[in-house]
């Protein structure tokens, strides 16, 4: 009998402390809001300013990948390089070995 006295007091208290760290956290969140507030404001300005900052070097990349296209197209399409390598000597060509 003794043991079914403290269970259900023990089952009670659970209940109880739930109940009160519920309320207590319903209480306390805006005031943890308000508080975090300034702190998650710094944490999305960081990441605004890396999100732009990785743009603009993928933009530079992208333009200087389009240049370098440009470039080896107009080499293509008039048949020589600047790098004054052999006239008949295709690079994208397998060498054939003797």
């Amino acid at each position: 009998m003794k043991l079914r006295a403290f269970s259900r007091l023990v089952g009670t208290s659970l209940i109880v402390g739930a109940g009160v760290a519920a309320l207590g956290a319903i209480i306390a969140a805006p005031a943890i809001l308000r508080a975090s507030r300034s702190a998650a404001r710094e944490s999305l300005k960081c990441g605004l300013k890396a999100y732009r900052q990785a743009r603009k070097a993928a933009s530079e990349f992208v333009e200087d990948v389009e240049d370098l296209v440009a470039e080896v197209q107009s080499e293509l399409e008039h048949g020589h390089s600047e790098e004054g390598g052999d006239p008949g000597h295709d690079p994208c060509e397998p060498v054939s070995g003797s």
